[in-house]
């Protein structure tokens, strides 16, 4: 079950013309959703594993030249990497004064119910890193979607954290949330 993209870039209405980075891109698609919507700009993401407009590349080490890009989004990707705050600093490199800076991770209320259908705590809460130095005042977007998740879909979902579900019982339709928080950060100089 992929993200559902949408409510984050209604949020986060990105210009149609600006340059766009998304560390951890995975496969492309929240990059695909924004060209689908009418983005006319340079779009590029990265990931350690290349694919249809994505580059290889560390996150740590950003392959693009200081001020290079208009937005640069991390969603859902802090968590999965070594030095959260050196990548923090790449992003704060490569992003343009006036730009917009997206930090976004799973909010304490994700996928609470199917954790514990799963015998396990609550998901682990948002990373916490340190804000890069000259912000404009940051502001959050808490996207909360309810969801109907079957047997399949709950086991594939523990599955892709890197567990098993401990209870093959439960409810054949499991009523949950995806919860996505992001902090949107301004870059003044």
């Amino acid at each position: 079950m992929d993200w559902p993209a949408e409510p984050l870039l209604d949020l986060l209405d990105i210009s149609p013309g600006s340059a766009v980075l998304e560390v951890g891109a995975g496969n492309g698609r929240l990059l695909r959703r924004l060209m689908e919507r009418g983005h006319t700009g340079p779009l590029e993401g990265l990931d350690l594993q290349a694919g249809p407009g994505v580059r290889s590349g560390d996150a740590h080490a950003l392959p693009w030249p200081a001020a290079t890009f208009d937005t640069v989004l991390l969603v859902r990707v802090l968590t999965h990497l070594a030095r959260p705050a050196a990548a923090l600093q790449e992003a704060w490199r490569v992003l343009r004064p006036g730009g917009l800076l997206v930090v976004a991770a799973h909010g304490p209320d994700h996928l609470s119910a199917t954790w514990t259908a799963a015998g396990r705590p609550t998901t682990r809460p948002m990373a916490s890193v340190e804000a890069p130095p000259v912000l404009s005042s940051p502001s959050l977007v808490d996207i909360r979607l309810p969801v109907l998740l079957t047997h399949t879909d709950r086991d594939r979902l523990v599955q892709s954290y890197g567990s098993a579900m401990g209870t093959p019982d439960g409810p054949e339709v499991l009523a949950d949330l995806l919860h996505l928080r992001a902090v949107r950060y301004g870059k003044t100089t």
